[in-house]
């Protein structure tokens, strides 16, 4: 097949940009960048990017020529993010707005990834129009980068992504593979139980891109989530069930005040309704169990 398309994973090296280079590489040319790990995927070209300089955006830009662009940096780790504001709002806000600046003249379609911290977490079940209210710096974020990309592009997809599992590319190791780990070897792991989600696998969200990519949508907002709202703790303990680990090395681990009573946090609700994206791009939503044998159909790497 003649690959005519250029696609530009900014982020290509993450976990979310591998999946999504794997998926792309055999019907587009993808290049991706990375920051400190680049990683090898076959058919694919990586490219060293500092998101701060612009002349180097430029130049990569305009070399790829992107028929899409799709904005993949950054970290969901929302401890990481609190502890590491100035290169959290680089990757999530100042980057994207940097890239989408310079893309802009080549008119691609510019797909952003955000995530359901733009939510407040008060009542989950979210949909796209939805009043976004975060309370965490990750979502603050986020909130930056969307409102950038729907104020500037002429051509833009938003996707918000309930927290997304699957195996790492070897260079950073996701949850699952920890999990999968320390349950092997017989170890204790703790998983919050703080907070409610609608966990999706890595192969759907790769699904719906690649959707995106080939449909006439543009300048909309889509939600992507699983059917199935767990907390971290409980869909651990589902996986260790499911793969036949002991689930009772699982614990249960829940937010407190800090303070001197130490009172335990009420649990937070950030389950995303997909409803809409799932047929708008005609995807079969999932349930947990479904996307548990999804997961194992994909656990050896394709790199």
């Amino acid at each position: 097949m003649t690959k005519t398309k250029a696609v530009f994973i900014v982020g290509g090296s993450g976990f979310v940009g591998t999946h999504l280079a794997l998926r792309l590489r055999d019907r587009y040319k993808v290049f991706g960048t990375y920051c400190n790990h680049p990683v090898r995927i076959p058919g694919v070209t990586l490219l060293p990017m500092n998101l701060g300089n612009r002349n180097l955006i430029k130049r990569m830009v305009y070399t790829i020529r992107p028929e899409a662009v799709i904005y993949a940096a950054g970290s969901n780790d929302v401890d990481w993010v609190e502890a590491n504001a100035r290169e959290s709002e680089l990757a999530h806000t100042s980057g994207a707005a940097s890239i989408s600046n310079v893309a802009e003249i080549f008119q691609p379609k510019f797909v952003y990834l955000s995530n359901c911290y733009t939510f407040d977490g008060n009542r989950g079940n979210y949909h796209e129009g939805d009043t976004v209210l975060p309370a965490t710096a990750l979502g603050k974020a986020k909130v930056g980068g969307e409102n950038f990309i729907r104020g500037k592009s002429l051509n833009y997809v938003i996707i918000r992504s309930s927290p997304i599992f699957g195996r790492g590319n070897g260079i950073s190791r996701t949850f699952l593979d920890r999990l999968r780990m320390k349950l092997a070897r017989g170890e204790r792991i703790e998983a919050s139980d703080s907070e409610l989600h609608s966990f999706a696998p890595i192969e759907g969200l790769a699904e719906v891109i690649d959707r995106v990519l080939d449909s006439g949508i543009r300048n909309k907002t889509l939600h992507y989530g699983g059917l199935t709202k767990v907390t971290l703790y409980e869909w651990a303990r589902l996986f260790a069930r499911r793969f036949g680990y002991p689930a009772e090395l699982i614990t249960a681990k829940r937010l407190t005040s800090g303070t001197a009573s130490n009172y335990e946090l009420p649990q937070l609700d950030y389950s995303l309704n997909s409803t809409q994206s799932y047929g708008m791009l005609k995807i079969k939503p999932l349930l947990l169990e479904e996307s548990f044998d999804l997961i194992e159909k994909n656990l050896v790497p394709r790199l």
